[in-house]
């Protein structure tokens, strides 16, 4: 009987053991989490490699490019954000999808320019937010002639908050550029603008265009509330208004 063959050593490429325990969800879980270090701009395959210690064609190998990579992330972000149809109507659906999306993305921030202004997130095609979305709108009285415009509206509502609030600071000297910008607020002229300089200590820093800081630091949590609400009512008035009264 021929001796046993000896136990093969792990196969190496160029000098790096092939790692076969890499799987879909663990490059994923690792792009989120460069994303979350670096954000979108500086987020790279080859770094997503790296932090695995496998070359990048194991990344291609799971992921068929980076915007394919981009939607997967959007999933793993959104997953649960879509709450269940259950008690309460249409109103406290759109609540719920609403603040569950807003806190989803708070634990990512960096993940806020992805799915709100690149198009590679909409790979990830959320079927469940759209049915969602759909089924409250017919439920508040939306009809074929509106339905498409009240859709649009509630995705850009719900996204389009949190794009603004968590919109990334400049990363050349970002201190000094908050800090030039605070100055600038600051020192309005309140001859020339007296109506902005007489409310200033309510808006300086938690109002759009006037924050020299974004929403990780300074949330806009009594803003964000009010936009639901003001939303709300504004979508129930359109989705009420008789069809062909103009806008």
């Amino acid at each position: 009987m021929p001796p046993a063959a000896p136990a093969k050593a792990p196969r190496k490429t160029a000098g790096r053991p092939v790692n076969s325990t890499i799987t879909h969800e663990r490059i994923v879980s690792v792009a989120l989490e460069q994303i979350d270090r670096v954000g979108i701009h500086a987020f790279s395959l080859r770094d997503v490699a790296r932090s695995l210690d496998v070359y990048p064609s194991t990344i291609y190998w799971h992921a068929a490019s980076k915007d394919a990579l981009l939607a997967d992330v959007s999933s793993l972000v959104m997953a649960g954000v879509v709450p269940p149809r259950g008690e309460g109507d249409w109103r406290d659906w759109m609540r719920k999808l609403f603040n569950r999306y807003r806190k989803s993305i708070r634990k990512h921030p960096n993940v806020a320019q992805l799915i709100g202004a690149q198009l590679a997130s909409n790979a990830s095609l959320s079927i469940a937010l759209i049915e969602g979305v759909i089924d409250a709108l017919l439920e508040a009285g939306a009809t074929e002639a509106n339905l498409r415009e009240a859709y649009n509206c509630v995705i850009s509502a719900m996204m389009g908050f949190m794009t603004m609030e968590l919109a990334p600071l400049p990363t050349d000297d970002p201190e000094g550029w908050a800090a030039a910008l605070e100055a600038r607020v600051r020192s309005v002229d309140p001859l020339a603008h007296p109506t902005l300089v007489r409310h200033l200590p309510l808006l300086a820093n938690k109002a759009f265009i006037l924050r020299w800081q974004n929403g990780s630091e300074v949330p806009l949590n009594s803003s964000f509330d009010a936009h639901v609400e003001i939303f709300l009512a504004g979508l129930e008035a359109f989705l009420q208004r008789p069809v062909g009264s103009g806008a």
